[in-house]
């Protein structure tokens, strides 16, 4: 689902591209709207040791429980960075906002208004569309593209958004607002990079039958969904081509309940936690909410989807990822060369932002004064604990033996050609509960005695 979701924000019509904003000097910085207030108020973690200050410097989006009401919220962080400078500190402003592509309406109500272009601001977005329906601009010195006409979201892009009650970004945020540039790269040089990308793999082909058999995921950045997750199933998140790793994954499948097995090697290897959330996902299907269901589903999606490595997306920063920071932080050069421009916004997203802070630190020499937390969405879990909580576990061991006892007579008793189809049909079942299991059980971005996910106003180290 994380697959189809990214591709269908950059087949948007013409695809998506949040504006980078363009950074501006800003004498104080703003203060934050009273949504983003409250969701910093309410959801004050416990703060982490200085050993996991990196692991929260590299996550920008994080699930949150509301202590008073049990209600869990996917969030979004807008980073505040000043030059380490003092003679320019008062003078320059960047604020780099984690945008989700996926929202209730006030998560892009506040977006909007926060960052509403003032005098001396520029707001960059991150939007993928074609050449022709972008047009240059000059305005206030500012040598940067507009969007020409309104877009739509892809059909595919709406329907997931409908799915779970939320609302695609581009349905709900005008990125043709005054002051508002896009800072991306085109579509037809998105079709470009992947080609070279696929050739810079090529390339390294040496190397390839090791890399190919890599986890599930880090092969799932170029893959379809489906093919996705056979990889997926077929070599694990974290086998790394391993053969002894995946002697063990095999060995897996004869004896009963292997999707338990292949997660809990995977968990050892990668690393993660059980999901927080879990709990709330079982009741909210027990009670027949499968919308909240499927949001907190789809929002531990998002935030796994941070993870380094193979759990994650597969490497630190993917090429494409980085050759798009790199045209989002040319354009945040180009709005701070203007004489009017002091305070830049750029909004892109959440996986975009780990690389943009590490860039603006190191490119620009500036440093992370404030970290702000906006609700992309809420879900309010039914208030009583569902008996099947307790009760799925030995329900789904006893099904899983059963079947496994069953597929095991049916290969013996029924014959040759019966027993591989009876076989194959069963590795097609518990592969398909392997990989939807492995996306909302475990939290792969997290480790299992981590206190806090992602920076808060708490833990910046001011320098």
């Amino acid at each position: 689902m994380r697959a189809r979701a990214r591709g269908a924000l950059e087949r948007a019509e013409p695809s998506a591209r949040v504006s980078r904003a363009a950074r501006r000097r800003f004498p104080r910085p703003r203060a934050p709207s009273r949504a983003t207030s409250r969701a910093n108020d309410r959801f004050r973690d416990a703060r982490d040791d200085d050993d996991d200050d990196d692991a929260r410097a590299r996550q920008f989006l994080r699930l949150a429980r509301d202590a008073r009401d049990g209600s869990w919220a996917l969030q979004s962080a807008t980073v505040t960075l000043r030059p380490r400078d003092a003679s320019a500190r008062a003078t320059r402003t960047l604020r780099v906002c984690a945008l989700v592509h996926y929202g209730e309406a006030r998560y892009y109500r506040g977006v909007a208004k926060d960052f509403e272009t003032r005098e001396n601001d520029a707001t960059l977005v991150e939007l993928i569309t074609s050449r022709k329906h972008l047009e240059a601009s000059d305005e206030r010195g500012l040598k940067l593209w507009r969007l020409s006409e309104a877009l739509a979201p892809t059909a595919e892009a709406r329907a997931l958004a409908n799915a779970h009650g939320l609302r695609a970004q581009l349905d709900a945020l005008d990125a043709r607002a005054r002051g508002w540039y896009v800072a991306d790269v085109t579509r037809e040089e998105l079709i470009a990079l992947r080609r070279e990308a696929g050739e810079m793999t090529a390339k390294t082909a040496e190397e390839t039958t090791r890399n190919a058999k890599r986890s599930a995921v880090s092969m799932g950045g170029n893959l379809p969904p489906a093919l996705e997750a056979l990889a997926v199933t077929a070599f694990g998140r974290a086998s790394e081509g391993d053969p002894a790793r995946l002697f063990a994954r095999l060995s897996c499948w004869f004896v009963p309940c292997p999707e338990a097995h292949l997660l809990l090697l995977d968990w050892v290897w990668a690393g993660g936690r059980p999901s927080e959330v879990l709990g709330a996902m079982v009741d909210c299907c027990a009670s027949g909410d499968l919308e909240s269901a499927r949001r907190l589903a789809f929002a531990q999606m998002i935030v796994s989807a941070q993870a380094e490595g193979p759990a994650g997306g597969g490497s630190t920063e993917p090429v494409l990822v980085a050759r798009r920071n790199d045209v989002a932080m040319d354009g945040v050069n180009k709005a701070f060369k203007a004489p009017e421009i002091d305070t830049v916004n750029l909004l892109y997203g959440g996986l975009h932002v780990p690389g943009l802070v590490r860039c603006a630190r190191e490119r620009l020499d500036m440093e992370v004064v404030d970290v702000a937390w906006r609700d992309a969405w809420r879900v309010q879990p039914p208030e009583n604990a569902s008996p099947l909580r307790y009760a799925i576990v030995p329900l789904i061991l006893g099904i899983d033996g059963t079947d496994w006892a069953q597929t095991l007579h049916d290969a013996v008793a029924l014959g040759a050609s019966a027993g591989i189809l009876s076989t194959f049909l069963y590795i097609v079942r518990h592969g398909a509960l392997y990989y939807a299991l492995g996306k909302w059980l475990l939290e792969w971005n997290r480790q299992l005695f981590d206190a806090d996910v992602g920076p808060s106003p708490e833990n910046v180290k001011y320098r």
